[in-house]
């Protein structure tokens, strides 16, 4: 379904003149069918850990939020898991130990939209974790988590892909393809840029926002890190040497490799 939509759309508005099959398209779709078992498994632990967590601190928030009006707890969702998403995305370039799994996410040195599922399984548990055990806790309705789960699947696919969009005027609100493609440039100079998924106010608030020319897109991508390119070796990488994980050299802030 998402290659029936999103590969006419950049050969039609393409960022770059590149192919459909580019290099490393075949590792990521291994990604993609093993993402679609992770999964599962980030939803069984988000809410094993949201009961866990509710048992313990004794909390007993029945449907809280579910007692609002749909479009209220949509849009409540939007803000709440946007603001968990950009704090962990942060902490995924800040924390050496969390960068390991997130280097795998940028290794690859060409954008579309098949780039977001490269991800590494512990670092997409992990940020699930994060952002939707306290979205549980607080009781939001099925429906509303329904739509906002649609939303979430289409907006990380779009701002991966090799489209040239940036909406406007309302770049300085919403996330687009431009806005993302500079979080993931291999330029030092918008290194930890751009990390909200949905808007831009967060990274705003936070001075982390990078708001380009219209129509300006970045001319490479990737790390300078020697991540390697089977899929397998990819899954292994972030636990090699994990001792060099705490020394200073190793922080992404102080390296070329920190975009998301």
């Amino acid at each position: 379904m998402f290659a029936v939509v999103f590969i006419p759309l950049e050969r039609w508005q393409p960022a770059h003149d590149q192919n459909a099959l580019r290099r490393g398209w075949k590792i990521d779709v291994l990604y993609y069918v093993a993402g679609c078992f992770v999964g599962h498994l980030s939803d069984t632990l988000s809410l094993g850990g949201m009961l866990i967590l509710r048992n313990a601190l004794g909390l007993d928030t029945g449907h809280l939020a579910g007692t609002q009006s749909g479009w209220l707890q949509f849009l409540e969702l939007i803000l709440l898991a946007d603001f968990l998403a950009y704090l962990f995305h942060r902490a995924l370039h800040r924390n050496p130990w969390l960068w390991r799994l997130h280097k795998v996410h940028h290794s690859s040195s060409s954008m579309d939209w098949l780039a977001n599922v490269r991800l590494h399984p512990l670092d997409k548990i992990l940020g699930d974790c994060f952002q939707f055990i306290p979205i549980f806790l607080l009781g939001f309705g099925d429906g509303p988590l329904l739509a906002y789960t649609i939303v979430l699947g289409f907006q990380g696919f779009l701002n991966h892909s090799n489209v040239r969009l940036d909406y406007g005027p309302l770049r300085w609100v919403f996330t687009n393809p431009q806005f993302h493609h500079w979080h993931h440039c291999n330029d030092t100079s918008h290194y930890n840029r751009n990390f909200a998924p949905h808007l831009v106010i967060f990274d705003l608030l936070f001075g982390t926002a990078y708001i380009p020319p219209r129509g300006v897109m970045p001319d490479n991508y990737g790390i300078p890190d020697d991540v390697p390119e089977s899929f397998l070796k990819q899954m292994l990488f972030p636990f090699r040497n994990v001792g060099d994980a705490i020394e200073p050299s190793a922080r992404p802030l102080e390296h070329a490799g920190e975009n998301a």
